[in-house]
């Protein structure tokens, strides 16, 4: 008996973003975009549930169309969002939420590319800083809305952007024809971009954290004065700089016992076009680990 091919397109996206959250749990990646010829049977065996799953689109159409990522590999697939307009006699006006909504998310990822990236940078720096609140011993009813604030928009409007251009520039700068491309691009990530980025995270977050001793904002409390005066900036920079020299290595063995790999991953099957969401969803961890190392 032949699948039906309406269901399969309805429970497609589904099905995709469980995929996802699982492989990222474990530093690995959902293959969104895959290369047609694979050198290793790993990335293959993902490559073929994978691709069956993203060729269909909100109303069972392919998206299947040329590409040029893949580096070594060569040729690919790439994912496009459907219109999730109304329906048409095609099922589109009662179709699956989830199908809509990631076919918008897609259309907003070509459209207003940053914006769209940098929002969902917030949103998931909030996640992070959530959970390490609540590991830390506060009630959920009890959230530091200042702290999660600060975070999470240092998450999506501060590493975001750089995040983005960064990932441009590793594109445009390792050579297409090189053998095992996605190796390369690791290395040049994850030789400069770690120590320089989380030393600009903990002094950004101590100096803009310093600025606002003189108030809190919490969720069962509301806006309250703190009572506490200002540090200057000469001041703050310095509280900066020593948590830098503290915790920065050790911070950077971390770093190094998971992110080479997810990146590896990331590289190799994973499109230009959702590389920043993918570190974003590995960094629900990583913004974790730093949350709880800045307010240690």
């Amino acid at each position: 008996r032949q699948p039906d091919p309406d269901l399969m397109a309805r429970f497609s996206p589904l099905c995709c973003g469980l995929l996802l959250i699982a492989s990222a749990a474990q530093t690995s990646a959902l293959a969104i975009e895959l290369p047609i010829q694979s050198r290793q049977s790993t990335v293959g065996s993902i490559k073929s549930l994978s691709s069956t799953l993203l060729q269909i689109s909100p109303r069972g159409r392919a998206l299947q169309e040329p590409s040029t990522f893949g580096g070594g590999f060569g040729g690919g697939i790439r994912l496009r969002g459907g219109s999730g307009g109304g329906g048409d006699g095609e099922g589109g006006g009662d179709g699956n939420i989830i199908s809509k909504f990631w076919a918008k998310y897609l259309d907003l990822l070509d459209s207003k590319p940053l914006q769209t990236r940098m929002i969902t940078g917030f949103l998931i720096g909030a996640v992070g800083d959530i959970i390490s609140q609540i590991s830390g011993g506060t009630k959920a009813s009890a959230l530091d809305l200042k702290r999660l604030l600060i975070f999470s928009s240092w998450g999506g409007f501060g590493f975001t952007p750089v995040g983005y251009n960064w990932y441009n520039l590793i594109e445009s700068t390792v050579p297409v024809n090189i053998p095992a491309r996605f190796f390369w691009k690791m290395l040049m990530d994850q030789s400069i971009f770690p120590g320089v980025m989380t030393a600009i995270t903990f002094i950004s977050l101590t100096v803009v954290e310093g600025l606002c001793e003189g108030f809190s904002l919490t969720l069962d409390r509301g806006l309250r004065s703190t009572g506490l005066a200002v540090r200057g900036l000469p001041t703050l920079l310095e509280e900066g700089v020593r948590k830098v020299r503290k915790e920065l290595v050790p911070t950077l063995i971390t770093n190094y016992k998971v992110w080479p790999l997810a990146q590896i991953l990331n590289f190799a099957v994973v499109p230009i076009k959702l590389q920043v969401l993918f570190v974003n969803l590995v960094a629900v961890w990583w913004n974790f680990v730093l949350s709880m190392t800045q307010h240690s």
